[in-house]
């Protein structure tokens, strides 16, 4: 009797280690920095720069995304979308980077690679981030200064660019 107790008591013990190990993991697989980046309270307005050396000193980097634009979007759709998610996360800038024909995706998306923590812009170590679903994209495209915005430039086909929310408070 007493080793039956003792067996039924060990068992209780690990089901609720086991239920809380599972429910620790899934806490944190469904809120850490990858699943949607870091985010701050809301900005009302978001700069968007196109060269690092643009970005204050000042500014920490807190998001590193690929975002999706549809077949069909113009340059002002780019800003429209991509300043939306910018400042519901807290930013109040945006250094944009290159822009593929994307392969992978058709629909709007943002794809977040971190960072674990957020970091002065001057340790920011490239474009290095989601390397292998990069290479993986179509022929370049030129989304640049000229485009950004522009309401008359029109892509026949999805883009993906590569972006970073920074915080310049």
């Amino acid at each position: 009797m007493y080793q039956e107790t003792a067996r039924m008591n060990k068992n209780i013990l690990l089901l609720g280690i086991v239920s809380a190990v599972t429910a620790l993991l899934t806490a944190c697989a469904s809120s850490g920095p990858g699943a949607g980046g870091m985010h701050y309270a809301p900005t009302d307005k978001v700069e968007a720069v196109f060269q690092k050396k643009r970005v204050p000193d000042s500014c920490r980097v807190f998001a590193q995304l690929f975002v999706t634009m549809p077949a069909r979007y113009t340059g002002q759709d780019f800003v429209q979308e991509v300043s939306a998610e910018a400042q519901s996360k807290g930013a109040d800038m945006m250094l944009i980077g290159q822009s593929r024909q994307c392969t992978t995706a058709t629909g709007l998306n943002f794809t977040y690679y971190g960072p674990d923590r957020e970091y002065r812009i001057r340790e920011w170590p490239g474009w290095n981030f989601g390397f292998e679903e990069w290479e993986a994209q179509g022929e370049w495209t030129g989304i640049g200064y000229k485009e950004w915005g522009n309401g008359s430039v029109c892509y026949d086909y999805p883009i993906v660019m590569q972006v970073v929310f920074l915080r310049c408070q």
